[in-house]
Order: structure tokens, then C-alpha cells, then sequence
């Protein structure tokens, strides 16, 4: 009989990918290959619409997008959609943490100037590795898949938030495996971090929700 794998399972050995990622990273043995790479996919003009479209995404696609999902899933959700809506909260308010302290104990300079991509958007000052928008989005687009009931829904957050990923590269503030790195380290945090919750902390997340619906009412919202 086949072994189903576990989402801690599944976070754990994305989080061993990313731990040899970040060794081959930081030892410079994968310097060359991602500095082409990034601009294999920066040198590819999108025009000024496809442009324009990454910008957006870039600076909307991680705090409005997922944070207007947690505030309508919370706000107008049943009890369920709300528990979810609590769990992925705290999972965006851990990465965010999370992200934070890499980027203090993983110092990598941006891309710019040290190869000559093209900027589409301010630099950046602090670290490049691991980016926050891919580690960010990646929890809340592996959160969808593992939890949500519509998977269409779920199949759409995840392309969002894939050009998200995308958007950070093309625009010439991270390269691929800075990216490949958040998105790793997001899956992570989603994963173990989703089992941990609800093998410690349910109750008390049901006990929020029940009192909200008490001030809010019942919310429709099914997820």
C-alpha cells in the first residue's frame, strides 16, 4: 500500500530544499547560471501593456490581494471560511517575520548593478535573497490548494499568484532563485505551519470565530 504524504511531510521537505538551495546560494556555486537566468527573462520585452501589467502585480499582488482575501473571508465567511481566514493570517504574519529575519542573516546584493538587467521599478536596498513577495504569496496561494474546497478559486489565487513570482524577476529587483527560495520557504511555513495550528491552536480559532459571528452574523462565504 502506497504512503499518502502528509502536508507537514510535504513542508518539511520543502523546507530541506530550501535549506541545500540557500548552502548552494551562498557558497556562489549557482552564481553564474542564476545570474543568466535572471537575464534570460528581464532581456524578454513584454511592451508596454505586459510592462506595465508586472508593475502592477508587483506592487499589488502580495499585501492588497491577500490581504483583502483574509479581510472578506473573515468579515462575510461562515464559521469554517472564518477559522481559515484566522489561520491564514497568522501564517502571513509569521512569513513576514520569517522573511524579515533571512534577509538580516542571508545578506545577497540586488541584482542591479552587479549584472546589467534592465530596472522596471525603484531598486531595492535590502536583501534580494529570499524574496518576500514569492515567500508571501507562495503561503497564501499552498494555504488555497491544501485548505480550500473550490478548487478553481484556489486554482486562480495560485496563478496570481505565479505572475506575482514572475513580476519580481522580469522587473530586475531578484534573480530566479531568490524567488525559488521564497517560494520554497513559503510552502514551508504554509504547510507545517497549517498542521501545527490545528493540532495546538483550533479551539481557540473556532472560539474567535464563534464570536465574531455573535457582533458580524453568520457570514455566506464557503470556502
Amino acid at each position: 500500500m502506497r504512503h499518502r504524504i502528509t502536508e507537514m511531510e510535504a513542508g518539511l521537505w520543502s523546507l530541506g530544499v530550501f535549506a541545500i538551495i540557500t548552502i548552494l546560494v551562498f557558497c556562489g556555486r549557482l552564481q553564474t547560471v542564476d545570474a543568466q537566468s535572471a537575464l534570460l527573462v528581464n532581456r524578454y520585452d513584454l511592451g508596454g501593456f505586459g510592462t506595465s501589467l508586472m508593475q502592477l502585480f508587483t506592487s499589488y499582488g502580495r499585501e492588497l490581494v491577500w490581504g483583502l482575501l483574509v479581510l472578506v473571508m473573515f468579515l462575510f465567511g461562515n464559521r469554517n471560511t472564518k477559522v481559515l481566514a484566522l489561520e491564514l493570517g497568522v501564517l502571513f504574519l509569521l512569513g513576514a517575520l520569517l522573511a524579515d529575519l533571512c534577509k538580516i542573516l542571508l545578506p545577497r546584493p540586488r541584482p542591479f548593478p552587479a549584472i546589467p538587467v534592465t530596472l522596471r521599478v525603484p531598486n531595492e536596498t535590502d536583501s534580494s535573497y529570499p524574496s518576500g513577495h514569492a515567500l508571501i504569496v507562495s503561503i497564501g496561494a499552498a494555504f488555497c490548494l491544501a485548505s480550500f474546497r473550490r478548487r478553481i478559486l484556489a486554482g486562480l489565487l495560485t496563478f496570481e499568484a505565479g505572475i506575482v513570482c514572475y513580476s519580481r524577476v522580469y522587473l530586475g529587483v531578484h534573480y530566479p532563485l531568490d524567488v525559488a527560495g521564497g517560494v520554497l520557504l513559503g510552502i514551508a511555513i504554509a504547510l507545517v505551519g497549517t498542521s501545527l495550528l490545528r493540532k495546538y491552536v483550533h479551539p481557540h480559532l473556532t472560539r474567535t470565530a464563534e464570536a465574531t459571528e455573535r457582533i458580524l452574523g453568520k457570514g455566506y462565504v464557503d470556502l
